[in-house]
């Protein structure tokens, strides 16, 4: 959530790719993801009105 690159946690943790750290820890919390979104829509040129 704080923007580092699962490839590199999976690396740290010993993992030769990304599956597991995906499966168990890249769960994101609700708000982490609707927040993510409204802060992204100016660059993808869609309105915000209304969230």
């Amino acid at each position: 959530m704080r923007g580092t690159p699962l490839v590199v946690i999976a690396a740290q943790l010993g993992h030769s790719d990304t599956r597991m750290v995906e499966k168990h820890y890249a769960h994101l919390a609700p708000s982490y993801v609707a927040e993510t979104i409204r802060k992204g829509f100016p660059r993808l040129g869609l309105l915000t009105a209304g969230l």
